[in-house]
């Protein structure tokens, strides 16, 4: 009973099943894990804070008062 094709069949047999196995269990793993939206709320909320205060830095930095206010300083040491 040493057929090559017998041995072709059982391993293709094998590898389904492995194969239904595995996303079976992703599957699973996927639905059991909690829910992240709190986290990904909060997340986003001091995301949009930060971003808030770069175009505010941005605007300081790149006001002609500033460069000037700077300037006298540099005077100043």
């Amino acid at each position: 009973m040493n057929n090559p094709f017998f041995e072709f069949v059982i391993v293709c047999v094998a590898l389904s099943f492995a194969y239904k196995l595995l996303v079976t269990w992703m599957r699973t793993r996927a639905l059991a894990r909690p829910s992240d939206e709190p986290a990904n709320t909060a997340l986003l909320e001091r995301l949009s804070q930060l971003e808030e205060r770069v175009r505010v830095l941005e605007r300081i930095v790149t006001d002609e008062r500033f460069d000037l206010k700077q300037q006298f300083k540099d005077l100043a040491s």
